[in-house]
């Protein structure tokens, strides 16, 4: 079996990410003792906080007070997002560390999930308005998506699917990589970050999706149970573009013995071959734009981890 890949952090990373950690738990011993140590929360890569450092460092090596803050504050919006996300879809487990919900309760988690966007915003308060207004319409963003999946019609498009990842998950990336540059100066802008952090979110996605499909025992260990989104009446990349292919008597096949059918009716279209064919193009896509990056600044540490990354999300999804 393929080993995951691993990085090695350096000590001013691992420095970082310790007083990321440690403003976490501070802020979690103003609930109640039972609640000081939350799982979900206390545990965790820390993979935005980390991509937020990343983005600072091509403009300063002098990290800021502001960068703390705000790395702190994506991580927040993180946690609270997975709590949410872990109730729709009735998961026991998330890394294979139980989850907010299963650890307390619902009315619990609920509550968490708002002290932590309330927290959040308290942290948000003491930086310029302009990075607050960029994490509210992340939120924004992130509950129109919800929303919109949890209404999604039957037959859903790809490009509708991928609206609602743009809005989940493809702008939470993004916004990782565009506020550690705003950490340094709000009036900065930079097309080609913004690319690399949409692509890499997209990729993600697609990735956690095939999942299911690829690895499922690793799905069951990490989920706590079989993971299709199709046995919840929702849909993700690989069923849509599954869907693509299939006439109108195989998509009744498919919802009468959805999971029987499912393996059949993807090998039967190569439909993988096809996702795997996008991860490459858009992989390609994202080491053009840190090339152009890479001659104004140095990426190497960024290149490092993106690379780590990606590879780290294809042995999650079977890719060998």
């Amino acid at each position: 079996m393929k080993k995951s890949p691993t990085i090695t952090l350096n000590s001013e990373e691992k420095n970082f990410l310790s007083e990321v950690d440690s403003r976490i738990r501070s802020i979690l011993l103003e609930l109640p003792v039972q609640y000081h140590e939350i799982l979900q929360i206390v545990n965790g890569s820390r993979f935005r906080p980390l991509l937020t450092y990343y983005s600072y460092k091509l403009f300063s090596d002098n990290l800021n007070e502001k960068v703390y803050k705000s790395a702190t504050a994506i991580e927040l919006i993180h946690k609270s997002s997975i709590i949410i996300d872990d109730i729709i879809d009735q998961d026991d487990k998330r890394h294979s560390i139980s989850t907010v919900h299963k650890q307390y309760s619902i009315d619990e988690a609920l509550i968490i999930t708002v002290f932590l966007l309330g927290k959040c915003m308290e942290l948000l308060s003491e930086i310029d308005d302009s990075t607050v207004r960029l994490f509210s319409q992340m939120i924004i963003r992130m509950c129109r998506g919800t929303i919109q999946e949890l209404n999604i019609e039957v037959n859903a498009s790809i490009d509708e699917i991928k609206e609602i990842l743009d809005n989940q998950t493809s702008q939470v990336i993004q916004n990782c990589l565009i506020i550690g540059m705003k950490s340094y100066n709000p009036k900065l802008d930079n097309q080609h970050l913004t690319s690399i952090g949409y692509k890499l979110g997209y990729l993600f996605q697609l990735l956690n999706d095939c999942e299911a499909y690829l690895n499922p025992e690793f799905t069951v260990k990490y989920k706590g149970n079989y993971n299709f989104d199709i046995n919840k009446s929702r849909k993700n990349l690989c069923y849509v573009y599954l869907e693509y292919f299939l006439s109108r008597k195989e998509k009744i096949e498919l919802q009468n013995n959805r999971k029987t059918n499912l393996e059949r009716l993807l090998n039967k279209y190569n439909v993988l071959k096809h996702i795997k064919n996008e991860i490459s193009l858009i992989e390609l896509d994202i080491d053009k734009h840190l090339d152009i990056l890479g001659k104004t600044f140095s990426t190497g540490r960024l290149n490092n981890f993106i690379d780590y990354s990606i590879e780290l999300a294809k042995s999650r999804a079977g890719f060998h």
